[in-house]
């Protein structure tokens, strides 16, 4: 096979790529020889687009779709490439049962979507089992991965370090010294508490609460919070960080920031009205680079609608799946998760995507932002902005344990 490098890509669509070790940059050389039938290209998407998770399910969804229109309309794959989507309405059997479908029936080569840490670890089970890789929507448990995996890839939640890291640099870097935090009594919320105990600074005054995981009025322990609080941290209890922070602001705690979980804006946004501009939003996500803006606008431009961080990680899902086969050159399953797990791939992230060796992202930027009325440059009509509070220096997936393959 010769190696082709005149083809031209629809302007301002293609990232370059870049395998690690190779030092090949520009676009991807290996166009044209793919094989395949008439049926083209499947990718499976696990989205829970009814129940507590459906704005995740819906705003990635929506990033997939226009992923997958571009690559369709650059046509470097040679082959169609189709989304097979369905609602597992975050079930963790409904998602395992419906991974196996899209593989063994539909001929998928790569899966995406889930969020919620249960259904991750379920079809990070069985994405191993049937060697087919799955980068994540979300899912930020550390039991995601062990020394042995090989097919799962993390992208929009990071895991507990990666999430704590920044939060205590931001402490550092700002000066408080009065810190708050409320998690939830399970695996999540108490692996959070240990890494406030191990992350942030020494001699802070620092008080913890532990709630039940069904806990929706936080006010009794938010009275327990000193008066000077400087930031309250709710990433410990994702589904009543909001809460906790309307209830902050309702019994007149007047802290600069409430640090949540990885939520898509618009539920942020419609949820805490103005009291968004006090709410920082943890994501990975650019939207404040150029690469972004480009891919937004033209989001903008053919669906109607604002793209924001949920809607980036479906679109990243998507360019990577093409990129990783593009590279292979292959449809076999094995061979583009070897691709992904190899690729340095630049994206709307601060920095290029990267995997260590069992599927753990690495070198990866996190922001802190909070939302502000009135749409972005890219969508004026949009309701909410996103304004930058902090981001943080590359984070090395070496941050990450895994489990070993026997723990899980």
């Amino acid at each position: 096979m010769a190696n082709d490098t005149s083809r031209t890509p629809v302007a301002g669509v293609r990232r370059r790529t870049m395998l690690k070790g190779t030092g090949v940059a520009g676009v991807s050389m290996l166009a044209g020889c793919l094989g395949g039938d008439d049926d083209g290209i499947t990718i499976g998407a696990l989205q829970p687009l009814s129940g507590n998770f459906a704005a995740w399910g819906a705003a990635h969804e929506a990033g997939l779709e226009f992923a997958v229109d571009e690559v369709n309309e650059e046509g470097f794959l040679d082959e169609e490439v189709t989304v097979e989507s369905t609602d597992t309405e975050s079930d963790a059997g409904d998602a395992a049962t419906a991974f196996r479908r899209f593989v063994e029936e539909d001929g998928a080569v790569g899966i995406t979507g889930p969020v919620s840490s249960d259904v991750g670890v379920r079809t990070a089970q069985i994405a191993e089992e049937l060697e087919t890789p799955m980068v994540l929507h979300m899912a930020g448990t550390h039991q995601l991965h062990t020394t042995q995996s090989q097919y799962s890839f993390r992208l929009g939640s990071l895991p507990a370090p990666m999430d704590l890291q920044p939060q205590a640099d931001l402490i550092e870097e700002r000066g408080y010294e009065t810190i708050g935090a409320i998690v939830a009594d399970y695996e999540w919320g108490r692996t959070v508490e240990d890494q406030i105990e191990e992350l942030f600074p020494a001699g802070i005054d620092l008080t913890v609460e532990v709630t039940p995981l069904g806990e929706s009025e936080f006010t009794p322990y938010l009275r327990d919070m000193p008066d000077d609080l400087d930031l309250l941290v709710a990433t410990g209890h994702p589904p009543g960080s909001i809460s906790i922070h309307a209830q902050s602001r309702e019994i007149g705690l007047e802290h600069e920031l409430t640090t949540g979980a990885g939520l898509p804006p618009n539920v942020i946004y419609e949820a805490l009205g103005e009291h968004a501009e006090t709410f920082a939003h943890l994501h990975v996500t650019d939207v404040y680079g150029d690469a972004f803006a480009d891919v937004a606008s033209r989001f903008a431009d053919e669906r109607g609608e604002q793209m924001s961080t949920h809607e980036g990680y479906g679109y990243i899902a998507g360019r990577v799946f093409a990129e990783a086969i593009d590279t292979a050159d292959s449809t076999d399953s094995t061979e583009i998760a070897a691709a992904i797990r190899d690729i340095e791939y630049e994206t709307i992230l601060a920095n290029p995507l990267r995997y260590n060796d069992w599927g753990e992202i690495d070198d990866v930027s996190a922001f802190f932002s909070t939302l502000h009325e009135g749409g972005p440059e890219y969508f004026p009509d949009g309701d909410f902005h996103l304004e930058e509070e902090y981001q943080s220096d590359p984070m090395s997936a070496d941050l990450v344990e895994p489990l070993v393959d026997d723990e899980r």
